[in-house]
């Protein structure tokens, strides 16, 4: 497939996505004209050279040249207490060597409504995403493997009610399936559901508990087992001006049929937004789920840092590091610098270079460098 064919199938998605549109809409007519609907377009288009995707050891490692362009389109309807979110999405990967990694075109559905109450508002959401196991997405979760498909399917609901003037109380649920088609990861099912309490102390400080309760449940005949994990934390969020705010969590995790008592569990985050400076700097520690042997406890940090140049131009920087325990305790660093330029009102133009380090045990010690540009058309309103 040529480059001129990926364009015209990310073209075709998204006057497929119009005419969906339209259907979704003649049934409940009467709602659609009451409706507020508001949609925007982005197409992206980069290439990429990465020295080794797949970040395997130094000695074994092959490059590759890619080619991504990836078109997103997204509807917003208002009527009254309702809102209805829909969002579709292309992924379309073109590799020089497919040996390495794969061509792709992988798609994106995202759904959601919701609808406000007297008291609060309750909603639905769903969703489909396939994307390639050496995405960061899919990375960030501890999984290391060849390049493969991940396919994960989400239907979650969520339910937000005031009890007094001050507090609220918010109850989320979701069920997330998540396949592969490669044989060294393990597919599996997560149920969640997070119950939570918010209190107002202040027009700048707002304090919240939570309870996370998750059941992990691997495909049949994998040999993995199944298991529960428990997490109560407690926190707050403090805006300190209009520019910083600060928030931080402490909590404990038991997971069932593990060797080990309860771990701690917590986070901060820092955030300044200013004129032409923006930074935030992220630390937690969690326990998540993946196909590589169930939940994993891990450790992330996280700083960015972005200045505006001028009105066009803006330049910055990315950093994170994290460790992660498991049945292949592994740990991934990325180094970020990147440069944009808005050409026009509908065009940006951006340069980056990324440096990745994975140390993990029982293996080569791996690196890469990566360098992209990306060419982006967005049109905010169609």
């Amino acid at each position: 497939m040529t480059l001129r064919d990926v364009l015209g199938l990310s073209f075709l998605m998204l006057r497929t996505t119009g005419a969906a549109t339209a259907i979704l809409m003649l049934p409940y007519s009467g709602v659609a004209y009451a409706a507020t609907w508001q949609s925007s377009i982005a197409l992206p288009s980069t290439v990429e050279y990465d020295s080794n995707p797949v970040l395997l050891g130094d000695d074994a490692k092959k490059a590759v040249t890619r080619t991504i362009i990836a078109p997103d389109f997204s509807l917003v309807g208002t009527s009254d207490l309702d809102q209805l979110r829909i969002g579709l999405g292309l992924n379309v990967v073109r590799s020089s060597d497919t040996s390495i990694v794969r061509d792709r075109e992988d798609p994106k559905l995202l759904l959601g409504w919701q609808r406000d109450t007297e008291k609060g508002a309750y909603g639905l959401t769903a969703s489909y995403v396939e994307s390639s196991t050496l995405s960061s997405a899919v990375q960030e979760t501890g999984v290391i493997a060849t390049d493969g498909t991940q396919k994960q399917s989400t239907l979650g609901g969520n339910w937000r009610t005031a009890v007094t003037e001050r507090s609220s109380l918010i109850d989320e649920v979701e069920y997330t399936n998540v396949d592969y088609d490669i044989g060294s990861l393990t597919p599996y099912d997560e149920l969640s559901n997070q119950l939570s309490w918010n209190y107002t102390w202040s027009e700048r400080v707002e304090l919240f508990t939570r309870f996370s309760a998750r059941r992990y449940e691997p495909k049949s005949g994998s040999g993995v087992a199944s298991s529960n994990s428990y997490t109560p934390t407690t926190g707050f969020n403090y805006k300190i001006s209009e520019q910083l705010e600060v928030s931080a969590y402490v909590g404990a995790n038991q997971v069932s049929g593990s060797n080990s008592g309860p771990t701690g569990q917590g986070g901060f985050n820092l955030h300044y937004a200013g004129e032409r400076f923006d930074t935030t700097l992220d630390a937690s520690r969690s326990t998540i789920a993946n196909g590589n042997g169930g939940f994993v406890e891990s450790n992330n940090l996280r700083g960015t840092w972005s200045y505006s140049i001028d009105e066009l131009s803006r330049t910055g920087i990315d950093t994170s590091w994290q460790k992660t325990k498991g049945q292949s305790p592994s740990t991934l660093r990325n180094f970020n610098v990147w440069a944009s330029r808005e050409l026009s009102p509908f065009w940006v133009a951006r340069l980056s270079y990324t440096y990745k380090q994975r140390l993990q045990d029982g293996l080569p010690d791996a690196t890469a460098n990566v360098v992209g540009l990306t060419l982006t058309y967005s049109y905010p309103e169609l």
